[in-house]
C-alpha cells in the first residue's frame, strides 16, 4: 500500500472527488470525515495547526484509506514541546463523531501502514469522537497504544438520538404520557392562533439570511443569561456558511425554520447522512412565548421529527451529552471515545502525565 501525505494545497485537485466516493465506501462514514466537512474546518481553524492528511491507495492507485489529522506542540510555541496528533475538525464547531475513513476490505492493512508512517512523528496521540460502536476506532488505538500500552486513557462520552418508526402518531404514542400531551397541545395551540409555516433552507440564497436569524435568537438567549454564546466568533459564522452551502449541494442540509405570522421565531440547523438527522444546533425566540404555547422549541422539533420519519429517516440523533431536554424525546445512549495515547521515552511520558 502506497502511504503518502497530502497538504492542504493540494487537496481539491488532487482528493476530490475520490474523498467522497470512499466516504461511500467506507466502514465507518460519518458527514464530519466528509470533504465539505473537514476542508471547511481546516480553512477556519486550522491556524497554528498543521494539517497532516494521509491517504493510502492499493496497487491499481485508487484511494482506499484517509487519516485526517493534524499536530500542534504542547505548550507555548516558542518552546517546542512534544508535538500531539489529533483529528482534524476535533474543535470549535460539534464534530462529534471523528476517526479514519478506510474500504473494509483495506482497513487493517492501511491502518498499519498508517501506523509505521507515522512513528516518530507524534509524542502524544489526543484522539476525539471516536465512536465504540466503529470496528476501526478499537483498531486505531491497539496500534497506536501496542508499544506503550501503560500509556492509554480512554474517556467515554455519551450521546443520544432516537429510533424513528414509520410513521409520526406511532412515534408520539412512544414518548410519555405527559411530554406526548404537551407536544399535541403545543403544536396545536400555536397552528390555531397564528399563522404557522415549516421552512426548510432549500436554495443557496436563502442560507444567508437563515443563518443570520439563527445566530441572532442564538446569541440573544445566551447573553441575556450572560454568557458569550457559540456564534460570538466569526469564524464559527463562517464556518456554518461555507458547511451549509456544501451540505446543500449534497442534499445533505436539513436546516428547519419555524415562522410565525411572518417571523421566524425558532430554528433547528442539522443535516441528513445515511438515514440520520443530526441535529447540531438550535435556538428560538426568547422574546416570543404565545400564552399557552411557552417556548416553541418543542414545536420546532416534532415538526422536524415528523418530517425526519415522512422522508424515510431512521433515527434523529442529538449528538453529543445527555440533558432531560433530549431524554423526553426517547432516546437512547451510544457513545464516543477520547483516547490519549502517550509514546515510549520520556517525552512521550511528559506529555501523556500534562494533558
Amino acid at each position: 500500500m502506497n502511504i503518502e501525505r497530502v497538504p492542504p494545497a493540494d487537496w481539491p485537485h488532487r482528493l476530490l472527488p475520490e474523498w467522497s466516493s470512499l466516504l461511500d465506501r467506507a466502514s465507518g462514514p460519518e458527514a464530519f470525515l466528509s470533504p465539505e466537512w473537514i476542508i471547511a474546518w481546516t480553512r477556519h481553524y486550522g491556524e497554528e495547526r498543521e494539517a497532516l492528511l494521509i491517504t493510502g491507495r492499493d496497487e491499481a492507485g485508487a484511494l482506499v484509506g484517509l487519516a485526517p489529522f493534524y499536530r500542534r506542540r504542547l505548550g507555548p510555541r516558542v518552546l517546542s514541546g512534544p508535538r500531539v496528533l489529533s483529528f482534524l475538525g476535533d474543535e470549535g464547531v460539534g464534530s462529534e463523531y471523528l476517526g479514519i475513513l478506510a474500504r473494509k476490505d483495506a482497513e487493517e492493512e492501511f491502518l498499519s501502514a498508517l501506523t509505521r508512517f507515522l512513528e516518530g512523528q507524534w509524542s502524544l496521540a489526543n484522539l476525539r469522537g471516536l465512536r465504540e460502536d466503529h470496528p476501526s476506532a478499537d483498531r486505531l488505538i491497539r496500534l497506536f497504544g501496542a508499544r506503550a500500552p501503560d500509556r492509554v486513557h480512554l474517556e467515554r462520552h455519551a450521546c443520544s438520538s432516537v429510533a424513528l418508526p414509520g410513521d409520526y402518531e406511532t412515534y408520539l404514542t412512544s414518548l410519555a404520557t405527559k411530554f406526548r400531551t404537551t407536544v399535541r397541545y403545543r403544536t396545536n395551540k400555536l397552528l390555531k392562533n397564528f399563522k404557522v409555516r415549516l421552512l426548510r433552507t432549500g436554495r443557496e440564497d436563502e442560507i444567508e439570511g437563515h443563518l443570520e436569524r439563527l445566530f441572532e435568537m442564538h446569541q440573544g438567549r445566551w447573553e441575556a443569561e450572560g454568557h458569550p454564546g457559540s456564534f460570538y466568533n466569526p469564524r464559527k459564522r463562517a464556518f456554518y456558511k461555507e458547511i451549509a452551502d456544501g451540505f446543500l449541494r449534497r442534499g445533505w442540509l436539513r436546516f428547519y425554520l419555524l415562522e410565525v405570522d411572518g417571523v421566524i421565531r425558532a430554528a433547528q440547523f442539522g443535516f441528513a447522512f445515511r438515514g440520520v438527522l443530526h441535529s447540531l444546533q438550535e435556538a428560538f425566540d426568547r422574546h416570543f412565548r404565545p400564552q399557552g404555547v411557552g417556548g416553541v422549541g418543542v414545536v420546532l422539533r416534532g415538526m422536524a421529527i415528523r418530517e425526519s420519519i415522512a422522508e424515510g429517516l431512521k433515527s434523529y440523533d442529538f449528538l453529543g451529552d445527555i440533558a432531560e431536554y433530549k431524554t423526553r424525546w426517547g432516546t437512547t445512549d451510544h457513545y464516543v471515545q477520547r483516547a490519549r495515547i502517550g509514546t515510549p521515552g520520556p517525552v512521550g511520558g511528559m506529555a501523556y502525565l500534562c494533558t
